[in-house]
């Protein structure tokens, strides 16, 4: 296909078209291309409109730290080298020592003359990369091997091509020659098999064969945990690009896969796709959906943020009123506990014992308990929202949350807390979860960080069957317990 179809057939039924980060995605990449194809293979790199100044390993950091000399850099040049403490520019052609950093051994001085290109491949090659700068520790670090007035090669580059997904990072594994600056040289990059996964620009009306990145689009969901810390705005910028969003739950099943995905030697808090919202609205802590209602004349009217039901009607309470409360087990439809709690120990009473406070949904099942004394429902008021969107309400607080503290309005999820909620300031950095496919039918994660799968592709279509979920409600049946349960 041409790259614009490869595009829209990868985001039809993956994520995109593939993308890269780092010479073990590439060989990734080269590894999963059929063994008899020698020809090029699309990837998501195009060429953008705006230049800018990156680092080698893929880094965008120069907000942060930056020692340019005065005057630099030249827009004619298009890489970067050190000496005596500062930045310059220089044509990319031009030969000088260099320094290459790994993450075993630190900065390495390597005395023989190259061009930037040249040097980038042998610090990959016998390191790790050229070196990345972020701070003025580390450029004393280099600063202490390398000689005085030395002009050695760093990490530093100009670059102009983005990937279809959008993602930031500007790792970049280009053959000898490219990026060619000649007009008509194309815009899209295909990737060489036979060239250890080199890349060059190419007519993106070209056809080739391509790589998607993303599991086949699905019904189920599936979550994928995230190593590295974002803020939770930055972590949602990440999964919407790699994924579906940052993780939704709507189920106490789906709070327990999410304590399964995050590695067992973490122990901190993990963001997770819910944030405060605008708009209060009142919801079932089964997450349930329903249109029916049957509020007193005058109700709701401020009382409280819980629901309870007293002669066939439904009234807003203080939720930390002890109250007898209706549970719904999927097995045994409704149940009464006559001891009294407040509705939040209802809840996870509930919860532990059967599935949840019972949900409403119809003038039957409203019936079923309309003669008993006042009971706490599920029902409660609450303005928290989902980043995919998702319209189900099941909420997993810790104690004493969600509180009323100003500031913190997004949500991290404790591994260690048996993956109960609690919210936050969205600008602390934390590890995330991911979710992809579609909503409300969870499947096992494999508790990997996860952050690319790649897939190669000929454009065969396989059909795949749709999978649906029947509604658990079960409203025909109620049980009494007679005697007070033991909490």
């Amino acid at each position: 296909m041409s790259w614009p179809e490869a595009q829209s057939y990868c985001k039809a039924k993956y994520t995109d078209l593939a993308t890269v980060d780092t010479m073990d995605d590439v060989n990734r990449l080269v590894n999963i291309v059929d063994a008899g194809y020698s020809g090029s293979v699309w990837i998501g790199l195009k060429r953008g409109t705006q230049k800018r100044w990156v680092w080698s390993n893929g880094e965008d950091t120069l907000t942060q730290y930056s020692v340019w000399a005065n005057g630099e850099p030249k827009s004619v040049n298009e890489c970067g080298y050190y000496n005596n403490g500062v930045w310059l520019s220089s044509s990319c052609s031009s030969t000088h020592f260099l320094v290459c950093y790994s993450g075993s051994t630190g900065y390495d001085w390597v005395e023989t003359f190259k061009n930037w290109t040249d040097a980038q491949s042998y610090c990959r090659q016998n390191n790790t990369d050229l070196p990345t700068i972020h701070n003025a520790q580390e450029l004393n670090q280099m600063k202490s091997i390398v000689p005085y007035y030395s002009w050695v090669w760093i990490g530093l580059f100009q670059d102009s091509w983005q990937w279809s997904d959008k993602w930031s990072r500007f790792f970049r594994n280009w053959a000898a020659g490219q990026p060619s600056q000649s007009s008509g040289s194309g815009d899209c990059v295909g990737m060489s098999r036979t060239n250890s996964g080199k890349w060059a620009h190419e007519s993106c009306d070209l056809k080739r064969p391509f790589i998607c990145h993303g599991g086949p689009k699905s019904p189920y969901r599936s979550y994928h945990y995230v190593e590295e810390s974002m803020t939770w705005q930055d972590a949602q910028s990440y999964c919407r690009a790699r994924f579906t969003d940052l993780a939704t739950a709507d189920t106490l099943s789906d709070a327990s896969l999410l304590v399964n995905t995050v590695d067992a030697g973490y122990s901190g808090s993990v963001w997770i796709g819910l944030h405060n919202g605008t708009e209060y609205r009142w919801v079932w802590s089964m997450g349930t959906q329903s249109q029916y209602s049957i509020w007193s004349s005058g109700e709701p009217n401020g009382d409280g943020e819980c629901v309870r039901s007293f002669n066939g009607n439904w009234y807003d309470e203080s939720c930390s009123t002890a109250l007898p409360f209706v549970c719904f087990n999927d097995s045994s439809g409704f149940i009464i506990t006559e001891t009294a709690m407040t509705w939040r120990d209802a809840q996870s009473y509930c919860r532990k014992h059967h599935t949840d406070l019972a949900s409403i949904s119809s003038a039957e099942q409203q019936n079923m308990i309309r003669n008993q004394a006042m009971l706490w429902t599920g029902l409660f008021l609450d303005s928290w929202q989902w980043s995919d969107s998702g319209n189900l309400s099941f909420r997993y607080w810790t104690e004493g949350q969600p509180s009323q503290s100003s500031g913190s309005e997004c949500v991290g999820m404790s591994r260690n807390n048996s993956g109960k909620w609690s919210h936050e300031s969205c600008d602390l950095k934390r590890p995330f979860i991911c979710h992809r496919g579609g909503r409300g039918l969870a499947e096992p994660a494999t508790g990997e960080s996860v952050r690319r799968r790649a897939v190669s592709e000929r454009a065969e279509c396989k059909s795949r069957t749709p999978v649906s979920r029947s509604s658990n409600w079960r409203g025909d049946r109620i049980k009494r317990q007679e005697k007070q349960e033991r909490v």
